[in-house]
């Protein structure tokens, strides 16, 4: 795999991370930038807007990643593969 193919999937996973913050507030999990950005361990919204940003280098780290699996119930392969549905089938 490239170096240029690794980028491009880094960047769809950020992309697919801050969908998850439009879909959760969509479907009235969250409410506010501040409330996720405290639920997932984003240390502050800005954080979040630069992920928003196009071109941004900014990503969420694993730790946001888990995060927003345990407290959300977001799939973990609709979010790192982009494959299957947004909630997580698993009950934890």
């Amino acid at each position: 795999m490239t170096i240029k193919a690794t980028q491009k999937e880094s960047r769809e996973v950020v992309a697919r991370f801050v969908e998850s913050f439009n879909e959760l507030r969509y479907r009235k999990k969250v409410k506010t930038k501040k409330e996720f950005c405290e639920a997932v361990g984003i240390a502050t919204q800005s954080n979040l807007n630069r992920m928003i940003a196009e071109g941004s280098t900014n990503e969420p780290t694993i730790t946001n990643i888990l995060s927003l699996h345990r407290v959300y119930n977001v799939s973990l392969d609709w979010l790192m593969l982009g494959k299957g549905d947004f909630m997580s089938s698993d009950n934890k």
